[in-house]
């Protein structure tokens, strides 16, 4: 688990303090967000709000690297992560990116036009990472044969 950990702590700052820099940095008439009714001129919002998501950002950034460093002091435990959470991660990172890309897709105002263009083929790769668990737990469960 501390890998995708590591992967969503450093997406989120990296995003975060781009932001931050934009919003900090940008021309006033220019504009942020993900389109439709989310979207601001950087000239309306306060720069408090670019400070935060740059540091912010940046916390977010040190605790991916920090994550980085405890494995690889500690790669035993790293490795000694079942199947079942590798599973279980790839479940919930799954539910959580595709209900925000949903969320985004319905929120913009023109309806589903993408978010399941990911879903889709995504859902497949869980599919069958689902099946390779299973039919590997039926493998690793049934009785050794005595020799």
């Amino acid at each position: 688990m501390t890998r995708v950990t590591e992967w969503v702590l450093g997406i989120l700052g990296a995003i975060a303090a781009f932001v931050g820099l934009f919003i900090l940095y940008a021309g006033p008439e220019q504009y942020v967000g993900l389109g439709g009714d989310l979207t601001w001129r950087v000239g309306e919002i306060e720069s408090g709000w670019g400070y935060g998501l740059l540091i912010g950002g940046a916390a977010l950034l040190g605790g991916a690297v920090g994550l980085l460093q405890w494995e690889r002091r500690h790669p035993h435990e790293y490795q000694q992560q079942s199947e079942r959470a590798g599973l279980i991660t790839h479940v919930a990172v799954f539910v959580l990116v595709n209900g925000l890309l949903w969320l985004q897709d319905i929120l913009a105002g023109g309806g589903l036009e993408y978010a399941y263009w990911i879903t889709i083929p995504w859902g497949v790769g869980l599919a069958a990472h689902v099946i390779a668990y299973l039919s590997g737990t039926r493998h690793t469960t049934s009785p050794r044969p005595s020799g």
